[in-house]
Order: C-alpha cells, then sequence, then structure tokens
C-alpha cells in the first residue's frame, strides 16, 4: 500500500510538473529583454524575446488563464533580470535584513510581472478570427498601453521601457517624431512581424521578413535632420564626481571632509568654466547649517561670472521635519528647482502602507514634492531644463520646460544602486531623453557615469563609474522644437487606441452574430 501512494504521489508530482512546463520558454524569452539595455546594449535580444512571447501567445489555444500565466513567466524573467537592483537599494542602503529585502523584492516584481501577464489576456481576448497583420498591430498596441500603465499607475515605474532600449539602432531617430511610446510600438511590431514570417509556411514568410527589416532599416533616413537650432557660442561646463559613499556622505564625522572635496573641485573648474554643477544631494545638510561654505562659492563665482548648481534637501517648514530635494543656484545662475515625482518608499512612503511601514516601524520617508508650475532656473540669460534622479525616466515632466529650456541639467547619486544594472541605464534613459528634445544635456552623478550628451543622444565626454573625478566639456544652448516637444506621446498612443477599439468593436459584432 505504501508503495502504490508513493507511485500515486510521484504521478501527481510529473503531472503536475508537465502542467506548469510551458511556462520555462516565456520565462527564458522574457530573461533576453534586458539584455537589449544598458550596460549589454544588445536591443536585437529584446526583438527576439518579444518575437517568442508572440508567438508563444499565436500557437496557444484560447484560454485566458493560460494566456495570463504566461505572459506573467515572461514578465517574471524580464523585470525579475532587468531590475534586480532593487534588492541592492532595498538591502545595502535600506539597511533593512536580507530575507525582508528578498521578500519585498520579490513582491515587487511579481506585481510588474501582472502588467505582461494583462497584455497576453487582452491580446487573447481580442485576437481571435483576426488577420495576421491586424494580429501583429493589436499585439503591438497591448504592449504599449502595458508599458504606460506600468509607468504611471500608483506614480508609476517607467523603467525598461522598451523605447529607452533604441538609442543604439536606427529607431532612435524616431524619437523626436513619435516619442517613447511610439518607438516600442516599432519595437513590438517588428518582434511580431520576425514571429510571423517564422511561424509561416509559404511564400508570405520572405514578405513578412522584408517588413521586418525595413521597420529597422528605413527610420535611418531620418539622421540628417535637425530639430533645434544649436547657438554658435558654447558654454563651458564642469562636472564634479565626488565618488563618495552613501555612508560617508551622511556620515556626521565626515561631513567637513566632503564639503572639502566639493571646496576643491570648485577651486580647480571656476575660473575656466561657466557652469559647474554637483550631483544629487551633493550638500547633504539644509543651506542654513553651510551659509559660509555656499556664501563663499557664491561670491566667488559671481566675481568670474561663472553659475554652480547643486543638489541639497531644503526644509519645507521652519521646524525642518520635512524637506524638498532641491537643485540650488548660486553665483550668475538664478531660481531653484524642487523635486516632483518623488521615490515611492525612497522619498515617501504611499498613503496606503504608511501603517505598515509604522508597524514594522522601519525609517518613514520625510521628502516632499514640488509644485508642478515651478519657473525654470536661469545660467545668465539662458533657461535651462532640470531634473532630479528618477525623473529622468518621465520625459513629460522636461516636456512641460520645453520649448522654452536650452539645455538640460540633470542631477542624481546613483550610489542607492550599488553596483547594479541601475546606473548604466539611467544613463541610457538620459540619451533617449536628449534625443527626444533635441537638446544637450549635462548628467552629474556621485558615483561614476557623470557625461555630457548631444542632441543626437551620444555621449560625448564621460567619466567612469565608482572614481572621483571632474568632467570638462562645452555644451550647445539649443532652440527649436522637435514633434514630440510640440504634439506629446498623444499621435502615437491614439493609433494604439484606434487599433484596441477596432478590435473591440469586431468582437462585439462577432458576438452579436
Amino acid at each position: 500500500m505504501n508503495e502504490a501512494a508513493t507511485a500515486r504521489r510521484l504521478s501527481l508530482r510529473t503531472i503536475s510538473a508537465n502542467r506548469y512546463s510551458y511556462l520555462l520558454l516565456p520565462f527564458l524569452a522574457g530573461l533576453l529583454i534586458p539584455f537589449g539595455f544598458a550596460p549589454f546594449h544588445l536591443p536585437g535580444f529584446s526583438m527576439l524575446g518579444l518575437a517568442v512571447l508572440f508567438g508563444i501567445l499565436q500557437l496557444q489555444p484560447p484560454n485566458l488563464k493560460r494566456a495570463f500565466s504566461t505572459g506573467f513567466a515572461f514578465g517574471l524573467g524580464f523585470l525579475g533580470l532587468g531590475v534586480s537592483w532593487v534588492y541592492v537599494s532595498i538591502h545595502e542602503y535600506g539597511h533593512l535584513h536580507p530575507l525582508v529585502a528578498a521578500l519585498i523584492t520579490l513582491v515587487f516584481i511579481v506585481y510588474l510581472a501582472v502588467y505582461p501577464g494583462l497584455v497576453a489576456v487582452f491580446y487573447k481576448k481580442l485576437s481571435p478570427g483576426r488577420s495576421a497583420l491586424f494580429c501583429c498591430f493589436l499585439f503591438s498596441a497591448l504592449w504599449c498601453f502595458g508599458e504606460l500603465l506600468r509607468a504611471t499607475f500608483m506614480g508609476g515605474f517607467p523603467w525598461l521601457l522598451l523605447g529607452f532600449g533604441q538609442i543604439d539602432t536606427p529607431l532612435k531617430y524616431l524619437l523626436p517624431i513619435i516619442g517613447l511610446y511610439g518607438v516600442s510600438f516599432i519595437v513590438c511590431l517588428a518582434a511580431a512581424f520576425l514571429a510571423t514570417s517564422a511561424l509561416s509556411h509559404n511564400s508570405k514568410r520572405y514578405v513578412w521578413i522584408v517588413a521586418f527589416g525595413s521597420l529597422l532599416i528605413c527610420p535611418a533616413v531620418l539622421k540628417p535632420i535637425e530639430w533645434a537650432s544649436l547657438a554658435l557660442a558654447p558654454q563651458s561646463v564642469g562636472i564634479i564626481q565626488a565618488n563618495l559613499s552613501m555612508r560617508d556622505k551622511w556620515d556626521e564625522a565626515l561631513f567637513w571632509q566632503v564639503l572639502q572635496r566639493y571646496q576643491e573641485g570648485v577651486d580647480r573648474l571656476i575660473a575656466k568654466n561657466k557652469l559647474i554643477v554637483m550631483p544629487e544631494s551633493a550638500i547633504p545638510l539644509p543651506a542654513s547649517y553651510v551659509t559660509t561654505f555656499l556664501d563663499s562659492i557664491h561670491q566667488r563665482a559671481k566675481q568670474v561670472g561663472s553659475s554652480v548648481l547643486l543638489g541639497i534637501p531644503q526644509p519645507t517648514t521652519v521646524d525642518e521635519t520635512h524637506y524638498y530635494n532641491t537643485m540650488l543656484t548660486l553665483g550668475e545662475a538664478h531660481g531653484s528647482y524642487l523635486k516632483q515625482h518623488l521615490v515611492p518608499f525612497g522619498e515617501f512612503i504611499p498613503q496606503p502602507f504608511q501603517r505598515l511601514i509604522d508597524w514594522l516601524s522601519f525609517p518613514s520617508a520625510n521628502m516632499s514634492a514640488g509644485k508642478s508650475n515651478q519657473a525654470l532656473i536661469r545660467v545668465k540669460n539662458h533657461p535651462i531644463a532640470t531634473l532630479i534622479c528618477y525623473e529622468l525616466a518621465y520625459p513629460q515632466l522636461l516636456r512641460k520646460q520645453l520649448p522654452l529650456a536650452e539645455w538640460i541639467v540633470s542631477i542624481s547619486d546613483d550610489g542607492w544602486f550599488g553596483h547594479s544594472f541601475a546606473m548604466y541605464q539611467q544613463l541610457q534613459i538620459a540619451q533617449v531623453i536628449s534625443m527626444q528634445t533635441a537638446r544637450f544635456q549635462v548628467v552629474a552623478n556621485n558615483d561614476g557615469l557623470s557625461a555630457i550628451i548631444n542632441t543626437k543622444g551620444e555621449v560625448i565626454a564621460s567619466l567612469p563609474a565608482f572614481s572621483a573625478g571632474i568632467l570638462e566639456a562645452d555644451i550647445y544652448p539649443a532652440t527649436g522644437s522637435s514633434p514630440w516637444v510640440i504634439l506629446g506621446d498623444a499621435p502615437a498612443l491614439l493609433i494604439c487606441l484606434l487599433i484596441v477599439m477596432w478590435a473591440l468593436i469586431a468582437l462585439k459584432i462577432k458576438a452579436a452574430k
């Protein structure tokens, strides 16, 4: 009897394993997607992964539960590898126990994986009976809406959107025209064409291959177009990358050494650069604690006609219990910028989670968001666009500052990411927004990849990661607007909406017959 029971249990386990074995391929396909982004820069892998997902969905029976599981497994592979750096932030710098940090990271990845799962469900619901061409367009439209929802719902997480990974392909020339979501749509469409060619068994296969190749190559004809007019006279810029560890930066005993390091950087740059930029939270205390230091730099910069931008916390009230993450100006620069889009859990606690955080006695974030209608910082007579850290992934924040702004300054402290993919992914995002807006960009970071990016999204000067240094280069103020600056993502999303609505109408008509 024991042998029979053991055999029955083994049989059930085998059946159960076989039942879920279909999830392995989409999971592996999802693992390919992050290789299309920095630091790997292999965009073909992303297209291949999407093509495999589309092919699987095409071959599957019309079972919505199975479709969700397929998309969910794909999302676990894609986002589990792609945003694995979240664990580093939570454990190493949030000072949580490894198991707690791993659990929080797992929950976060499971949540993100729901979006590809929903895309797969809606695709299987709307695609039956549709032509192969329409299915390709429908999958692409639904994927874009999935990205949009992930990037905006509950504050959003717009990391690893497909459009960000195309700065190394000819598709990047579409960014100033149709924007991030429009390029994501084209990437999906190309992947769907590739999968359809593999599934075809007749002469049409070559038609699909030609369509796939055309989508990838034809945007290169847009390369000569200049969407902005550059000034004849450049602006000299110096970036101070201090490479301070998170522990040293907030260590009271080492605070004066921090100031000394930035003072030495300013001394090297101030006589020959019109703009000096320090990273996010370069000074980790409010200005009232370091008035002598700031006043000294301000007066010296005024004397030589230079401008200084730096990150510093600014109290929201007199009692200094809450702060703005601020970009402060000194010398010939005027105004300040208060970070608008804060990092959930890092800089603020979403209200639904506040009681849980209090119950667990975790440190509570105390940052406040700046207003959305802030005046632009001016460097002498030049209005500039400003972003702080996580805001890089929200191009709409930048679009509000254009076309008036003549270049972009973004400051960050990627020390929170440790030795992970995130720092490289963030620089790639910065390249994309420079390409979208046709603006030079100054990227100042505490511990690496500080860079100067031109209007084509190319890094023309940079500092290596995890090292201190000074970066000096020239930028050119720009005027004019790309089509995306004028119209935003609306045209691309409208096309996606029309495709989905057509599918819904066709489904309703079919059900009525």
